[in-house]
């Protein structure tokens, strides 16, 4: 049997530890050095092209259809109450509502990414559809029109704690039309102006309708 003594011992682990932290600070050197390199790569200035504005507009325009069919899907219960295709309570009416209050906590930020993208695809392509001609001073730009959707679902309040069912229905019916006549038909209009901008004025094949 191989007997160690303890200065044998305590000499392995200093030499452990030195090959430990020799190791780290290699491997941090190397990190450091391929973070730099990389962060040049994505500071790099270009110039991006025409064509990269447009497919990023189309993309965009299914970014809408998406929030669209989302909000839409937030209501739909909503739709069969007003029909009276469903039985109803006062609790499960209340459920509802707070489950839709839930739901558009996350929305505002997803339209606002929208309006960014948009923003940037009007900044860079010439002559871009306008907004809703809904004010004295002229149709305003369909960036601005979706940041303020974004703002009237953000402040929008839903009173999920009505104790009686008309008063719950009437609730309903009230969000029903600030999300889907209101906010979800303009998602829907504004999108079908710049796919027909894209087929028009850029000649772009597209052989599907989003909405």
């Amino acid at each position: 049997m191989i007997k160690v003594s303890k200065l044998g011992i305590k000499n392995y682990i200093l030499a452990f530890l030195f090959v430990c932290i020799y190791s780290c600070q290699m491997g941090l050197a190397a990190e450091q050095a391929a973070t730099v390199s990389f962060d040049g790569v994505h500071n790099e200035q270009r110039t991006l092209s025409r064509d990269f504005y447009i497919k990023k507009l189309l993309f965009t325009c299914g970014q809408i259809n998406g929030a669209y069919h989302g909000l839409n899907d937030l209501v739909s219960v909503f739709h069969l109450v007003k029909k009276k295709k469903v039985a109803v309570t006062v609790e499960s009416l209340q459920s509802q509502l707070f489950a839709l209050k839930v739901s558009l906590t996350e929305k505002p930020y997803i339209i606002r990414h929208i309006a960014d993208s948009i923003k940037e695809c009007e900044n860079n392509l010439s002559n871009f559809p306008l907004g809703f001609p809904d004010s004295p001073e002229g149709p305003e730009k369909i960036s601005d029109e979706f940041y303020k959707m974004a703002s009237h679902i953000e402040n929008l309040q839903v009173n999920h704690k009505l104790d009686s069912i008309p008063a719950l229905r009437k609730e309903s019916e009230r969000v029903v039309f600030e999300i889907f006549w209101t906010d979800g038909e303009k998602m829907r209009s504004l999108a079908s102006d710049m796919l027909s901008y894209l087929r028009v004025y850029h000649k772009e094949y597209i052989p599907f309708d989003v909405f």
